[in-house]
């Protein structure tokens, strides 16, 4: 008999497939995770289980009309010819993530993960025990499982995309605790990054990020430092912060200094977000703790305008987003346009990089 139990909130299926994150560096997981997404979806999902999940697992291949049982380990437990619906929305059968609930003369019903309701999906005769999840594989090319928030999740095949049609995981607002330092004894940079840490959750909340989200434009917001200003030190900066009148002249603006960029991370405009909660101007940019919530708010705009500007540069995805956030933030918005940007061979991005290597971003048990 099918089950009529339901999960009051979708996002109670995320933190089911969640593990207990192990002590590591969020630089080795995220690199790592990078190039787990980039293998097909089949290897994503029994990798998953096998690093985190650790639980038996549905696949259900629509293409081949074909379910399989798996262990925990990848290893074919049973398999069975099944009869599936061809489309991928959700009202269809379609591909995602799914709860197993139980079957009813040949049918069997799953749970969503994007809304916890039940429907069914295939019909067949494989025996499956309720309370396993059923991974139901995309048709089309244009969706994709992938592990984020050291969780498995299922989305839009380039970049995370809000399609309401399709069973798409929810927004995870889970913040994993994690302590950022950096391996340098300069107090500025000790600040700046201690307070990327103290401020996680709250930004987390205030801009709407994933725990994957923030921790990568952490990472930026810090890296961003070294190609802007030299961590505040370079000798055009100090210029530019001691006769700001000057520079506004120079860009033809008069003595009207609104307009010039300020700060060791060079901030045109402050987010509207997080202008008001943290009292921030742009006299007050100088500082290490405000120059930290200001960069990490840009940088959070940037990527929303990044995802959505992904479908004009073949190499833009979401495993590489960091990488090509430096064009929009000096305002090369053609180079994404015209598909021209080649973060590879830029210089600045090389710096952000390297500075990044000096952070460390530990997960805590």
């Amino acid at each position: 008999m099918m089950k009529k139990t339901f999960f009051t909130l979708p996002l109670l299926l995320l933190l089911v497939l969640a593990p207990p994150v192990q002590a590591q560096n969020f630089r080795a997981y995220f690199e790592e995770r990078n190039r787990i997404n980039a293998t097909d979806n089949q290897s994503v999902i029994r990798t998953a289980h096998e690093k985190f999940h650790h639980a038996p697992y549905v696949i259900v291949d629509k293409k081949k009309q074909v379910a399989t049982y798996f262990s925990a380990q990848g290893e074919v437990l049973t398999s069975s010819v099944i009869k599936v619906k061809s489309g991928d929305e959700l009202d269809q059968g379609g591909a995602g993530i799914y709860v197993y609930e139980g079957q009813r003369s040949g049918t069997h019903y799953l749970k969503a993960q994007k809304d916890a309701q039940v429907r069914s999906v295939f019909q067949g005769s494989l025996q499956i025990p309720s309370g396993v999840f059923v991974y139901v594989l995309p048709a089309s090319d244009d969706h994709k499982f992938r592990i984020r928030n050291h969780i498995l999740t299922f989305n839009a095949a380039q970049v995370l995309r809000n399609r309401e049609a399709f069973n798409y995981s929810p927004f995870n607002p889970q913040s994993l605790q994690i302590t950022y330092s950096v391996d340098e004894a300069d107090e500025f940079k000790r600040t700046y990054v201690r307070t990327l840490e103290k401020e996680k959750e709250s930004l987390m909340q205030l801009l709407k990020l994933e725990d994957d989200e923030y921790n990568m434009l952490a990472e930026f917001a810090y890296g961003v430092l070294s190609p802007e200003t030299n961590y505040g030190q370079s000798l055009k900066y100090q210029l530019k912060q001691s006769i700001p009148v000057l520079v506004s002249i120079a860009k033809g603006n008069g003595f009207d200094t609104d307009e010039n960029s300020r700060g060791p991370t060079q901030i045109k405009d402050i987010p509207d977000s997080v202008e008001e909660k943290y009292k921030l101007t742009k006299g007050t940019l100088k500082y290490p703790r405000n120059a930290a919530i200001a960069t990490l708010a840009f940088a959070a705009e940037l990527l929303k305008e990044l995802r959505n500007r992904a479908p004009q540069h073949d190499d833009i995805r979401e495993e590489t987003l960091q990488d090509y956030l430096y064009y929009l933030y000096q305002g090369r918005h053609q180079s994404i346009i015209q598909g021209t940007a080649t973060p590879d061979r830029n210089i600045a991005i090389r710096k952000i990089k390297e500075a990044i290597t000096h952070l460390n971003f530990e997960y805590r048990k």
